[in-house]
């Protein structure tokens, strides 16, 4: 089984729920990538094979659920991406591994979750009220025998510029219901986020097609252009139908996508031999402005704080994503 094959037949057990191949179908290679990519538990399911990794990863989850109600116990908090994820969309939470527990809180009441959180006797990896709110909107805190701690008070959390889209956080949690994101918003901010890791990974899709599964696309459509990420759905669904063979009928709503040079190169280089880092292009096929983008790529504009990092800190970043 060469590249292409081994890639494509992984992509579609990736999927939760795929059938599986023809008997006597050679497995190993498949089975030794998909740990690479994040999905091994899930295609070992769909095999109906033993997984040795699903006990570890329901500790993890456990361990991550317990810590999330504890904290939501003493502050207001929306679970976000792989903890919500585990425990609401996938069919057992041993599916689904995290490395850290994502938690959104609004804005105005940052100092009180800071406080609580070291009560609870985490500390945060930098003061986060230093943070001038440029692109970097989000900060970890840790605590011994426990799982970081990601505090977020925006969904969009990128290393590059993002000025050319506008989620709008007030109306995220204007729709949240039961403390979860309304399913639109969740489908929306998960193809946002894997834009931002480059879709390196399958396990990207593999959240994406479970959050997609009974959405209403008009309003998933609506949203990603009031909020400008068109784009990143449209490679999102792409994606999905050329390498995992799920035809979502959502790709209907976002056919008319007009993609240019960067976006077209992104697309390419995200179905062949996928890697970290090319989301710079993504972002950059996003906007009009891409002497803005490179430009604030490098040196990110200073308001009234902090900037996120040191001009040296985003030139070493933004040159490590371009070449990569």
């Amino acid at each position: 089984m060469g590249y292409d094959d081994s890639v494509s037949l992984l992509g579609r057990l990736s999927i939760v729920g795929a059938a599986p191949p023809p008997a006597g179908t050679p497995l190993e290679g498949v089975l030794a990538r998909s740990r690479q990519e994040r999905t091994f538990a899930v295609v070992c399911r769909n095999l109906g094979i033993p997984c040795p990794m699903e006990s570890l990863i329901l500790a993890r989850q456990l361990l991550a659920r317990a810590q999330a109600e504890e904290i939501l116990g003493r502050m207001e908090a929306i679970p976000l991406k792989g903890l919500y994820l585990a425990h609401h969309r996938y069919p057992s939470p041993g599916l689904r591994d995290m490395g850290d527990v994502d938690l959104l809180i609004r804005r105005p009441s940052l100092r009180h979750a800071d406080t609580e959180l070291r009560r609870l006797g985490y500390m945060p990896e930098f003061d986060p009220e230093r943070i001038d709110g440029g692109t970097l909107n989000a900060v970890e805190y840790w605590r011994d025998g426990s799982m970081p701690v990601h505090l977020h008070w925006h969904v969009s959390n990128a290393s590059l510029p993002h000025f050319m889209y506008r989620i709008d956080v007030d109306e995220v949690w204007s729709e949240a219901r039961g403390g979860v994101l309304a399913p639109h918003h969740l489908l929306v901010t998960l193809c946002e986020h894997a834009l931002k890791h480059s879709f390196a990974e399958l396990i990207h899709l593999t959240d994406l097609e479970l959050a997609s599964r009974g959405v209403d696309w008009a309003l998933v459509a609506a949203t990603a252009r009031r909020w400008g990420l068109e784009n990143a759905l449209h490679f999102a669904l792409v994606l999905l139908r050329d390498l995992s063979e799920v035809e979502s009928p959502g790709l209907e709503h976002f056919r008319g996508t007009r993609l240019d040079w960067a976006g077209r190169a992104f697309l390419a280089m995200a179905r062949g031999r996928r890697r970290n880092g090319i989301s710079a292009l993504g972002f950059l096929s996003m906007t009009r402005h891409k002497v803005r983008f490179v430009r604030e790529a490098i040196a990110p504009p200073r308001t009234d704080g902090l900037r996120t990092r040191t001009l040296m800190g985003r030139l070493r970043g933004a040159l490590r994503a371009i070449t990569s």
